[in-house]
């Protein structure tokens, strides 16, 4: 999902959003993705077991290893963007609602929330989920990477910020769930 311009024409936009569900979805070939990268550039990132921070930060990785690949240039974490995601994750399995509006919240929210929104902003959005091993960095990218909807998010290249959260639980009536969402943006400051 992206959206642009000033808080005002955030709040007249309307709203396409698309998502990626990982469950059931066994293998995606790097060829069938795109440019993955090699499994030992970013730690982590077929680790469940590895702390969160760890694997948020192959989720960061992977996201600019694979801009960077395309010739864009890497995003920035965004402190905003990475407590605005994590909020969204939170929503999503609260409301058990795998949406960009879950809850029923207007997608701004998050956003607005953590302020990201002073002076002009875009911002676009991914969300993946997966169970058990399907839940890594490394399978909500290459899904994302399979998806046209999500490459041009992720290929956009204005964006210059970058958010990542993630929530694991019991989700959809499904043990061991995993739910990316990574947040990109762009703003200019008054």
């Amino acid at each position: 999902m992206r959206l642009a311009g000033t808080y005002r024409d955030v709040l007249l936009a309307s709203v396409v959003a698309s998502a990626v569900a990982l469950a059931g979805v066994s293998h995606v070939s790097a060829a069938g993705t795109g440019a993955l990268p090699p499994r030992s550039t970013c730690r982590g990132q077929s680790n469940l077991a590895a702390p969160v921070a760890v694997q948020l930060r192959a989720t960061r990785c992977l996201i600019n290893w694979t801009r960077r690949h395309a010739g864009l240039a890497p995003v920035a974490r965004n402190d905003e963007l990475d407590r605005s995601a994590a909020m969204r994750a939170r929503d999503i399995k609260r409301c058990r609602d795998f949406s960009h509006t879950p809850c029923g919240q207007p997608f701004i929210t998050v956003f607005t929330a953590v302020h990201y929104f002073t002076g002009t902003a875009a911002v676009g959005e991914n969300l993946a989920w997966g169970q058990g091993r399907l839940g890594t960095p490394r399978a909500a990218m290459a899904n994302w990477l399979a998806s046209p909807p999500h490459r041009e998010i992720l290929f956009t290249a204005k964006w210059r910020d970058l958010g990542v959260g993630r929530v694991r639980g019991t989700l959809f009536g499904r043990p061991n769930v995993t739910v990316w969402v990574a947040q990109f943006g762009r703003r200019s400051l008054p």
